[in-house]
C-alpha cells in the first residue's frame, strides 16, 4: 500500500493478521463523514414519524371513526327531548323494505303481542297496498297502534 491509502485508513484497519476489519471503523475518513447526519437535525436519538400508505389511511380512518361517533352521539342528545315531547304532533313511522322481507314480518316486529294478520291488514290499509307483496326498497307509513 502506498503512504496516501495508509493515511485515510485508521490504525485498526492495518492490522498485519489476514482477518478483514469491520467496516465501520475501516471505511475512509473521508466517507464516514460524508454519511454521518448531523445530531442537530434528527435531534437526541429519535427519527422522524414517517407512515407508510397503509398508516395513513388507517389514521384518517380512525380519525373519521371518531367524528362520525361524536357527530350521531350530539344528534341523538339534542334530537331525544324532542321526541319526548308527545305523539300529539309526531311524524308517522315509516320503514324501508329490506330485501326478503315480508308484510307479516313487519307486522309481528311492530305489534308482538298482537295478530300479525290484522296488524298487515292495517299496514296494507294506511299504505293502499292492492296485495301483500312488497319490494326492497319500497317505504312503508305504519300505523299507530293502540
Amino acid at each position: 500500500m502506498s503512504s496516501t491509502a495508509l493515511a485515510l485508513f485508521p490504525a485498526a484497519c492495518r492490522s498485519r493478521e489476514s482477518r478483514p476489519a469491520p467496516v465501520a471503523r475501516c471505511a475512509p475518513a473521508a466517507r464516514r463523514a460524508r454519511s454521518a447526519r448531523p445530531a442537530a437535525r434528527r435531534g437526541p436519538g429519535r427519527r422522524p414519524l414517517r407512515l407508510t400508505r397503509r398508516g395513513r389511511l388507517s389514521a384518517t380512518c380512525t380519525a373519521a371513526g371518531v367524528l362520525a361517533g361524536v357527530v350521531l352521539a350530539v344528534s341523538a342528545a339534542a334530537g331525544e327531548p324532542a321526541a319526548a315531547g308527545g305523539a300529539a304532533g309526531a311524524a308517522p313511522h315509516v320503514v324501508t323494505v329490506l330485501p326478503g322481507q315480508t308484510l307479516s314480518q313487519i307486522a309481528a316486529e311492530l305489534a308482538p303481542g298482537e295478530d300479525w294478520r290484522e296488524v298487515a291488514a292495517a299496514i296494507a290499509e294506511v299504505n293502499g297496498l292492492a296485495s301483500q307483496a312488497l319490494r326492497a326498497g319500497q317505504r312503508l307509513t305504519l300505523p299507530e297502534l293502540d
